[in-house]
């Protein structure tokens, strides 16, 4: 009988001070990428992504991390400093003809060292307009940890949701080819074919894969706080 108080005396106080009993150890993939814009330092980023979540974390920045629920097709941007959450829900957009904005090449990397003996691909976009500028270039491993690849273009898909609302707000001036594929409606394509181990954008962000490997995580990564005020642009 004492044990059976004790017991329920313990989980009383742990759901007191907030701490989560039914957390468990989930399986993982935990990717680093080396990632720098226009203009500045490169630095590091987590992505910690199972099969309903993907965490993103850059390292050595305790402001804030994001949070996709692939069961729920929300991400969830939190910041630290306002206690604040920046809510993104699945939107319904319409896409446009993308052939008549890019040209896409797509090609093996003959003399490319293979990952985890999968061969390079070269997935690339060029404006189709006079300029042909280079839109998008993306180095791949074909076929590499398609799970993850899957829930990354998921995610990236609720961000175009996002995105093209935002788009009545840029002047037509600076609505290239380019910017609209690449910055607007890029649904992330190439992850259908592989796991991008080096990107770069027309917005001059460039991405470089450092490392991959299987990690067991506590689900509790996964929740954000629920003091902080959450919003949306709606």
């Amino acid at each position: 009988m004492n044990k059976i108080i004790d017991y329920r005396f313990m989980l009383f106080f742990l759901f007191l001070h907030g701490v989560n009993v039914y957390a468990e150890n989930v399986d993982a993939y935990e990717l680093i990428y080396e990632e720098s814009e226009a203009g500045t330092d490169s630095y590091k980023v987590k992505y910690t992504v199972t099969e309903r979540y993907l965490r993103i974390d850059q390292l050595g920045d305790q402001s804030g991390y994001i949070i996709y629920d692939n069961d729920e097709h929300t991400v969830q941007s939190v910041v630290h400093n306002d206690q604040s959450i920046l809510l993104i829900p699945r939107y319904d957009y319409r896409m446009p003809d993308l052939s008549r904005l890019v040209n896409i090449e797509y090609f093996i990397i003959p003399d490319a060292p293979k990952i985890a003996t999968r061969p390079i691909y070269n997935f690339r976009a060029t404006s189709s307009d006079s300029s042909s500028e280079l839109c998008l270039d993306i180095k791949l491993a074909e076929g590499l940890l398609p799970d993850v690849s899957h829930l990354l273009s998921n995610y990236q898909e609720i961000l175009v949701g996002q995105q093209s609302r935002l788009l009545s707000a840029t002047p037509d001036e600076y609505r290239s080819n380019c910017f609209l594929y690449d910055q607007i409606y890029n649904k992330g394509d190439y992850y259908r074919k592989g796991l991008p181990v080096q990107e770069r954008h027309s917005n001059g962000k460039k991405r470089l894969l450092v490392s991959y490997k299987k990690v067991r995580v506590d689900s509790v990564i996964f929740q954000v706080e629920k003091s902080y005020k959450k919003y949306s642009l709606d």
